[in-house]
């Protein structure tokens, strides 16, 4: 049976005490999708409302019990990163002695507890892609309206 993300890169399974999360940034939506192990996944919701940022579950075909969840994070403006950073750092810290998994396309980090300049660089590169993805949105919309005159 396939689903809707069977495309994505899947590294290794996670080995015991090891949580996933994996940042899909999805500027078409203006939102980064976080897929996360159910109880990260809840555990970064609450964090993320607790800091005031704008994420819910998100609707996924396909997700089976076990399966990652999703929280979409909506990026309204450049402050979405620290939060997003801070919440993963605050989660990790409250699951003492697990590691977390943070993949981003074929990137695999693992943090525990504080964040490291790995998790700071994944971030940045998460932020470049979307960043990218929404310019290329903005001239695409842009080219649309330019391209009539002769």
């Amino acid at each position: 049976m396939t689903h809707g993300h069977d495309f994505m890169p899947q590294p290794p399974p996670a080995g015991p005490g090891i949580l996933r999360l994996r940042i899909d940034p999805a500027a078409m939506f203006g939102e980064v999708k976080l897929r996360a192990s159910p109880g990260l996944a809840r555990a970064l919701l609450a964090q993320l409302q607790e800091q005031g940022a704008d994420a819910s579950y998100a609707a996924e075909f396909g997700i089976d019990p076990g399966q990652l969840l999703i929280v979409a994070l909506m990026m309204r403006d450049s402050g979405a990163w620290m939060t997003l950073r801070t919440a993963i750092e605050a989660v990790a810290n409250r699951h003492q002695g697990a590691r977390i998994r943070v993949e981003l396309g074929d990137r695999t980090i693992e943090i525990e507890g504080k964040s490291t300049a790995d998790m700071e660089a994944l971030l940045h590169q998460a932020r470049e892609i979307f960043e990218a993805d929404t310019q290329r949105r903005r001239e695409s919309i842009g080219d649309g309206d330019t391209n009539t005159q002769a």
